[in-house]
């Protein structure tokens, strides 16, 4: 009966808990993504796989094969993407890294994922929009099947619960925010300060949003391909250029925000200290997975790097603001959980108790016609339709309260429950070596 819930499971690995290099190892880039979770599926022989990637987290939903659990798909998932793929990259992890959820714990965990409460900015916005479109990118790809889309469903509306009923959706925070509260520090001294935009995705139209709304500085919008920006550029009073026409070095640029799909860094040391301003300093924001500038640049004097794992850090303050707003996110959770549990529960259950309250109703019409026909024959057709009525309603009842109470109990066990205990960081140590 619990098979269903049991078998879902969720491998998570996020900033704060893996280093950035996991992340960027295991994102796939958008042009051969369906080609590489297609093989991956085919890998792990599952029925149904989400594969989700934020600014922050790398996560895989699964429907777990009979006989496995969390900790086996890890591996497996582990020696796809280094063994089968041949990595010549050297990533440094550990079993911690990894955030294992299986069962009711799963069905948690994504709720809190689709909610915002597992962020890097606690109520980031954009959370809903991009686990959605993961979903929808795996079911139109065949990769998703009816258990995962329930979930899933269910998740988005917990996220909308969650949204209208705490202040996390009335007061918006989202990574965009972050970077703005570096920016305007910088900017709000620097009025002619050059900053460099690259990329055409939605964080980039917010960050051009909010930085019009404050400052004039020049913006340039760059991009591989310049007509992909010309629009921004015109709605926002910037200018298109092309990333070679930046890296020529025919502008200098004080600010540079990027945020693109690219599997390869687009900036290196070499190429960014010719854009910095003569005796100033560039402030590079690098808001990609895989990240768009290359390791080395951290380590320049006249470069201030921020990144995920740095914007992280940030964002703590944003963590103990919103405590007492997390808490009420999670008493409306914990009642999303049961909801969607209790549906699963009933999906199985309704067919059974069906079956078997039909099965007592004819047992017991047989034994009323009996009694009808030996002891109480005396009765008039009115009182034996007014007897077989509520037999009915007694049998019907009866049948269905133990299966009520065996789904109340499930849903209200908790994690240490043996049927519904997640395997957070267990197992044995995963197949291939730490160092690869």
């Amino acid at each position: 009966m619990l098979d269903i819930i049991n078998s879902i499971a969720a491998l998570s690995v996020r900033i704060g808990k893996a280093n950035i290099g996991l992340l960027e190892a295991l994102a796939i880039p958008a042009e051969i993504r369906q080609e590489k979770l297609t093989a991956l599926k085919s890998f792990l022989g599952i029925a149904e796989l989400v594969y989700a990637a934020t600014c922050n987290r790398v996560e895989f939903y699964v429907i777990l094969p009979e006989g496995q659990n969390i900790t086996t798909v890890r591996n497996r998932i582990l020696d796809f993407f280094f063994k089968v793929e041949n990595r010549s990259m050297k990533i440094d992890f550990e079993p911690t890294h990894f955030c294992l959820y299986s069962g009711k714990d799963a069905v948690r965990h994504l709720f809190e994922v689709t909610a915002s409460l597992d962020s890097v900015v606690i109520g980031e916005a954009q959370v809903l929009g991009q686990m959605k479109e993961a979903h929808r990118f795996c079911s139109d790809s065949g990769l998703c099947g009816p258990i995962l889309g329930r979930l899933f469903a269910a998740s988005f509306k917990t996220a909308k619960t969650v949204r209208t009923g705490t202040e996390l959706g009335r007061r918006p925070i989202s990574m965009a925010s972050l970077v703005m509260v570096k920016a305007d520090e910088i900017l709000r001294c620097r009025p002619a300060a050059v900053i460099a935009m690259v990329g055409s995705g939605p964080i980039t139209v917010k960050l051009a949003r909010s930085i019009r709304k404050k400052h004039d500085n020049p913006i340039l919008f760059a991009n591989r391909t310049p007509s992909k920006v010309a629009a921004l550029a015109k709605q926002y009073n910037g200018l298109a250029v092309g990333l070679d026409q930046l890296l020529q070095q025919q502008h200098r640029v004080t600010v540079m925000i990027s945020a693109t799909s690219s599997p390869e860094p687009l900036f290196t040391l070499e190429n960014l200290e010719k854009l910095i301003p003569d005796g100033g300093r560039l402030h590079a924001f690098d808001l990609a997975i895989p990240r768009d500038f290359a390791p080395d640049i951290a380590a320049s004097e006249k470069i201030d790097y921020w990144d995920i794992e740095a914007l992280n850090r940030l964002s703590q303050t944003n963590r103990r603001e919103r405590f007492k707003v997390v808490d009420e996110a999670v008493r409306l959770i914990d009642s999303q959980v049961r909801q969607y549990i209790r549906k699963e529960l009933s999906q199985i259950i309704t067919p059974l108790i069906q079956s078997a309250a039909e099965e007592s109703r004819e047992a017991a019409l047989e034994s009323l016609q009996r009694l009808f026909d030996s002891k109480l024959s005396h009765l008039s057709a009115a009182d034996r339709e007014t007897l077989l009525y509520w037999g009915n309603k007694a049998i019907s009842r009866a049948s269905f309260l133990p299966a009520k109470h065996l789904a109340e109990e499930i849903i209200s066990a908790d994690g240490g429950h043996e049927t519904l205990k997640s395997h957070r960081h267990g197992g044995p140590q995963t197949a291939i070596s730490h160092s690869n």
